[in-house]
């Protein structure tokens, strides 16, 4: 009876139909969306400005996914957590107004999307509950793939992305016996010397491949360490299949015709061919570790993880 008081403090029976309850959250996402205008506007341009921030307009479009898959779930929720549902809310408002003060450009955006996302949260748990947001967690942590990361975490990605690119070129030369001088990120070919600069990191196709494998993980494995399995290996695939293209690129630009690294369309062409490369790679991948789930003793293991992990939250 006394360990049962914590968890009635924070969400307690619904005291109004469901139906009004549905309603009141119609309402407060209406309003928060109002309410966040500004900076919301701000993310689509910066999808249309920068490329590799393309897929944030996708992210909510899973989620929505998500919950209409789980609607059921949803809509039978006959509890509400008030007072965690309130402090989440305040919290991003708080993220709201501080972001105003202290931030801008990229920096603003990441801090009011994520306020926003926070204020999302809150608005789902004051409604449905801490039960229901458990059931669609996915649904909810998946928004923050929304919030573009700061100017000074994603210049620190992109500069991991170029050298690693260049180490993948450096094997690349190095197995096919290409003669080649390299000065960190600058490599001297016989007839041209070519830069790893930051638009060869690929940080468009690996965001893309991280994001497109945590959607995969969650439909199609079941695991937790299948899924992170799955996300870990497509930074590794990205940063090879990068390689692989400059490499190639700078052969034919070497050897044959120096256009080759100089048109912008054959670039686009060789990019697009890659990453439905990693994609075929990824599902393979899929396959793999589905095959991997399937063995019983795996299968035994996890459960054991599981019924461990319980006994723990209780």
């Amino acid at each position: 009876m006394h360990g049962a008081r914590p968890s009635q403090t924070f969400h307690w029976l619904l005291p109004i139909t469901r139906t009004m309850r549905n309603g009141l959250l119609v309402f407060l996402l209406f309003i928060t969306i109002a309410a966040f205008l500004q900076p919301l506007s701000g993310l689509y341009r910066l999808t249309q400005e920068q490329s590799h921030y393309s897929h944030l307009l996708l992210v909510p479009l899973v989620s929505l996914y998500v919950f209409y898959l789980n609607r059921k779930v949803i809509l039978a929720s006959g509890e509400w957590s008030p007072l965690s549902g309130l402090f989440m809310v305040g919290l991003g408002a708080i993220g709201y107004w501080e972001a105003g003060r202290a931030t801008n450009g990229v920096d603003y955006l990441s801090l009011t999307t994520l306020a926003f996302v926070v204020v999302i949260w809150g608005i789902f748990l004051f409604c449905y509950g801490q039960g229901t947001c458990r059931k669609v967690s996915f649904g909810l942590l998946f928004l923050l793939c929304m919030v573009p990361f700061p100017a000074g975490l994603l210049h620190a990605i992109i500069v991991f992305l170029q050298h690693s690119a260049a180490e993948a070129v450096d094997i690349g030369f190095s197995m096919l016996g290409v003669p080649v001088i390299r000065n960190d990120i600058v490599f001297g070919l016989p007839n041209i010397t070519i830069r790893i600069d930051e638009g060869c990191s690929a940080i468009r196709s690996a965001l893309s491949l991280v994001i497109t494998s945590i959607v995969a993980g969650h439909f199609f494995l079941r695991s937790t360490w299948t899924k992170l399995s799955l996300v870990a290996t497509v930074v590794p695939i990205a940063i090879i299949n990068n390689g692989v293209r400059i490499v190639g690129l700078s052969l034919l630009a070497n050897y044959v015709d120096k256009s080759f690294l100089l048109d912008g369309r054959l670039h686009d062409l060789v990019g697009h061919l890659v990453f439905v490369f990693s994609i075929i790679i990824l599902i393979v991948l899929i396959s793999l570790l589905r095959r991997l789930e399937q063995r019983p003793r795996f299968y035994s293991l996890s459960r054991a993880d599981v019924a461990s992990d319980v006994v723990a939250a209780k």
